[in-house]
């Protein structure tokens, strides 16, 4: 850092003894900003006051956008015996810099808003916020307001106290989104205009943040003539303000000074001639131009400031005896002497240029300061509309009577215009027709029908003119001048407008004006469609996971083996297996393993079984394994006709960040120098960084028809706007749009810089856009025109048929089932045919081939107990007829009778083969299945016989025949 060069001024005092004496006083006012540009010229205001030679105050060397580093530099300054600092910046770098202060007991004299709560050791040459609030409380009074939206930005802590009577003011704060979000802005400002709100109180730290507000305003249409501003900022007069000058909107602002008063021009003046000797002649003269036509306020708070200084230094005589020290906590002997003398002083003009003098409050405030107040006029001229004091309060001095209306070459009403097209679907394209067009019926689209609509509304007439080499503009970087559309309109006074798929940015708004956007959009994904995978061979299994099939699979046999057990429990369940039988000789219980698995089994599949619990406890168990089946079982069904209709899919990527962080090969990229491509040129986000690194590493498409045709060939995927994409995919069915939408912008109409039209077509764009007319042109052009829709049939799973493929494994199953019960019957015969052979001097092989044969002897109903399987028809035919007519000639109570005798015999052949009621084996061939056998075919015999006589009178008795008579005796 350059040594501090500091001033001497003579004072002229008188001695104890009246003579007169000279006293040399040191004086060095240092400079703390963030900011290196606006560092040099608030030095340079110090050097004005001050009257200093080249480079007289000293500025701390803070790094740019560094305000971290602010405590550092004063202490530094502090140490090089500086009388006082001048800091800028907001609150935050007043508050750091203050830290500073404290330590090397340096006074700082702040020229922006103070912070909360103020230091003893800095003193506040902004107004107080309370000027600010009295200030708006009158103008809201002198305005008739009785509702107010209040834009702020940082804490509503000043809300309460500019409505705290809400019967004359009703006050509806609503806090600013962050500065980069102007989207979410603009969306805040849409959500106010729709619920009607006309008068507006922007406070906000710097003007350049109400710039923005003004400007989003102007987008959704909150600048016509029904709406009014107060915007509570000093500096407003510094900014462009000619845009927003024509909707009639009034706009209400403060100042500290008049920038075109004498006294001002010549500070200013001063000003430039110690700015061009600090820099040494190097300043560009348009920002000469821009300072010196609207000075900011911070540069006269410095000149006053200075003056400040000076004056108390002159009149209190303190010699210099070493300044501060932060590192031994060594304050300035005379920093609160200085600043106590200043604050208790009332400064004239003279000394205080900024608010027509200074003084402060107790607890450090600047609230005794003048405020010019100002309405924006057309052009974007500040004039004077008023004067604040707070003794006199809010008084007038403007002209009464009704603002002028808009001169009559600003409206767009009977005028014809030339705009400029660039063919591009689906929003300017040639149109196809048999007869051959000329004029504005060449083309047809989005745009041309949004200008078509515009002209009726507006009542102007227009020529479209179509762009040669199709490019939509762009700087070169040799010269800087502008290619394309813009550059043609920007240089031929011929064309009035240029429309088509436009994208609103800050490169193009510095050199053309856009309208407000008549199409919202981002950044997205142009990707190939996957293709989607066979169904899985057992997608039945897919409304359960594997757990819950194996938990089902224990929960079935346990529940089981828990009714096979409680059945062996409950006596109830141990029946006689004999009805015709009152006492017999055992009981049978119908829960074997088997059936309960075959049970538990068919309530699952919904089928029953012929199997019925008799007992409580055995009910019990079956009813909760019922209730727990028909959950189960309505929660499969539920989830299976929805998965076997679902389309699954096998994406590659999803977002942007799997996009850059691929390692399947697929490249990505943008039109060459498209807004797309520039968005990611100029990103500050690393993703994106690295993303433009990979594109420029690449050959880029020239147009998006490329860019499409590249997606569909190779693996490559197309970053490309929103609405584009959407156009796309209802006509390719190949492709698709993946991931969310990367940024927000717009489409505008392109104007001239500075053009009187702007704020009709913004109206009338707006009122097209609240009718739903843009709404329902978009769907015309994207999903009926020219092919539109053709990718939407069969897109509702609802309505989508089910193949083969779905049920594969039910097929699957069906076959493994039924060859399964072929094995384990095949397994079973052989069984039967080894245990127990009806000839045991056969060899195997030939038993179970008859067993075979006779299975597919199908003719054959009957299988004998004993004796050969294979006997002919002629051998078995007598016999048959002899038993049916044997069965035919018993009477009923022949038969009883025989049934008894058969069960005697049946009940001596059991106990001579020592076997319990319960213990004989069931096989065929065995004793209990000969009785069951015999029961069965005498209870048939009973049914045909009572049919008989039911349906025919019964003839005489017979005589019984000798061999009937023989075997009853």
């Amino acid at each position: 850092m350059a040594a501090s060069r500091w001033l001497t001024l003579v004072a002229v005092l008188l001695s104890p003894a009246g003579t007169r004496a000279d006293v040399d006083i040191r004086i060095g006012v240092g400079v703390v900003e963030a900011d290196p540009r606006r560092a040099q010229q608030l030095a340079a205001a110090v050097d004005a006051a001050l009257g200093a030679a080249a480079g007289g105050s000293a500025v701390a060397p803070v790094e740019p956008d560094e305000p971290l580093a602010l405590p550092a530099h004063v202490c530094e300054q502090g140490a090089r015996e500086a009388a006082a600092l001048v800091c800028g910046g907001g609150r935050r770098a007043a508050r750091l810099a203050g830290e500073g202060a404290a330590r090397a007991g340096v006074p700082l004299l702040l020229l922006g808003p103070a912070p909360l709560p103020p230091t003893w050791d800095a003193l506040a040459l902004h107004p107080h916020p309370d000027i600010f609030i009295q200030v708006c409380r009158d103008l809201c009074v002198e305005k008739s307001w009785e509702r107010a939206v209040l834009l702020y930005e940082g804490s509503a802590h000043y809300a309460a106290q500019l409505a705290p009577d809400a019967d004359q003011l009703t006050l509806v704060p609503r806090q600013l989104p962050p500065p980069g979000d102007d989207a979410l802005l603009r969306n805040l400002l849409l959500l106010l205009k729709k619920s009607g709100s006309t008068n507006f109180i922007v406070w906000c730290e710097t003007a350049e943040r109400a710039l923005l507000v003004l400007d989003a305003a102007q987008r959704v249409g909150l600048l016509s003539e029904r709406h009014s501003y107060i915007v509570l900022t000093l500096d407003l007069h510094t900014q462009p303000l000619a845009n927003y000058s024509h909707g009639g909107a009034n706009i209400t602002t403060l100042q500290l000074f008049d920038p075109e008063s004498p006294e001002v021009v010549r500070i200013m003046e001063a000003w430039r001639d110690a700015y061009v000797s600090r820099l040494g002649g190097e300043v560009p003269q348009d920002e000469l131009e821009e300072v010196m036509s609207a000075p900011p306020t911070a540069l006269l708070l410095a000149y006053d400031g200075a003056r400040l200084v000076a004056s108390a230094l002159e009149r209190l005589q303190l010699h210099s005896i070493g300044g501060g020290g932060c590192e031994h906590g060594l304050g300035a002997f005379h920093a609160d002497t200085l600043l106590n003398y200043i604050r208790s002083e009332e400064w004239n003009a003279s000394v205080s240029v900024c608010g027509g003098g200074a003084a402060w409050e107790r607890d450090g405030g600047r609230r005794e300061v003048t405020l010019r107040v100002a309405e924006l006029q057309r052009g974007g001229r500040l004039a004077r509309a008023g004067r604040w004091a707070p003794a006199t309060r809010l008084a007038w001095q403007r002209p009464s009577g009704p603002r002028d209306p808009p001169p009559a070459e600003l409206s767009v009403a009977n005028r014809s215009f030339t705009i400029l097209i660039a063919p591009n679907q689906p929003y300017v394209m040639r149109q196809e027709s048999p007869q051959r067009l000329s004029g504005n019926d060449r083309y047809e689209g989005f745009c041309v029908e949004l200008i078509s609509k515009l002209a009726e509304l507006l009542n102007f007439t227009y020529t479209l003119v179509e762009q040669p080499d199709g490019k939509y503009g762009s700087p070169t970087n040799v010269s800087g001048e502008w290619d394309g559309m813009l550059g043609q309109l920007m240089r031929d006074p011929k064309i009035d407008f240029a429309i088509t798929d436009l994208t609103i940015t800050a490169e193009r708004e510095k050199a053309v004006d856009f309208s407000t956007p008549f199409m919202n959009l981002g950044i997205s994904i142009l990707f190939r469609k996957p293709k989607t995978p066979e169904p899985e061979l057992f997608a039945f299994l897919l409304p359960f996971s594997r757990e819950v099939w194996i938990c089902l699979g224990f929960a079935y046999l346990g529940t089981s083996l828990l009714l096979y057990v409680v059945g062996r429990l409950c006596p109830e369940e141990w029946q006689n297996p004999y009805p015709c039988l009152e006492e017999p000789l055992a009981l049978e219980n119908q829960f074997t393993l088997e059936n309960a698995l075959w049970f538990n089994l068919g309530a699952v599949l919904l089928q029953g079984s012929e199997i019925a619990p008799v007992a409580y406890g055995t009910r019990a168990v079956a009813s909760a394994w019922w209730l727990f089946a028909l959950v189960i079982t309505s929660s499969y069904t539920a989830n299976l006709a929805t998965l076997l209709a679902h389309k699954s899919n096998n994406e590659l990527i999803h977002n942007v960040q799997d996009l850059a962080d691929n390692d399947l090969g697929i490249t990505y990229g943008a039109k060459i120098n498209g807004s797309t491509y520039m968005f990611f040129q100029h990103s500050q986000n690393e993703l994106y960084q690295r993303m433009f690194q990979h594109m420029s590493e690449h050959d880029m498409p020239g147009d998006n028809g490329a860019g499409i045709q590249k997606v569909m060939n190779e693996d490559f995927a197309f970053l490309m706007e929103s609405t584009s994409i959407e156009y796309t995919i209802q006509r390719n069915c190949d492709v698709t749009m993946v991931g969310s939408l990367l940024d927000s912008k717009g489409y505008g109409i392109a104007m001239k810089k500075n053009s009187p039209y702007r704020h009709q077509l913004n109206l009338a764009l707006l009122n097209l856009q609240e009718a739903g007319v843009l709404r329902e042109m978009k769907h015309k052009w994207w999903n009926e025109k020219h092919g539109g829709g053709a990718c939407n049939v069969g897109d509702d799973p609802s309505s989508e048929e089910l193949k083969m493929t779905n049920f594969l494994g039910l097929f699957v199953i069906l076959v493994v089932g039924s060859a399964l019960g072929i094995i384990v019957s095949c397994c079973d015969l052989i069984w039967a045919a080894w245990r127990h052979p009806r000839d045991p001097n056969e060899p195997f092989s030939r038993r179970f081939w008859a067993e075979i044969r006779f299975v597919f002897r199908f003719e054959q109903s009957e299988k004998p107990l004993k004796g050969t399987l294979c006997t002919s028809s002629s051998e078995s035919s007598p016999r048959s007829e002899s038993v049916t007519q044997e069965s035919e000639e018993l009477s009923p109570e022949e038969e009883r009778q025989r049934l008894e005798r058969l069960a005697s015999l049946q009940s001596a052949e059991s106990a001579a083969a020592g076997g319990g009621g319960g213990g004989a084996p069931v096989m065929s061939g065995g004793p209990r299945a000969r009785r069951r056998s015999s029961m069965h075919t005498a209870s048939m015999r009973l049914a045909r016989h009572a049919a008989r006589n039911s349906a025919t009178p019964a003839p005489a008795p017979a005589p019984a025949p000798a061999h009937r008579e023989r075997e009853r005796q």
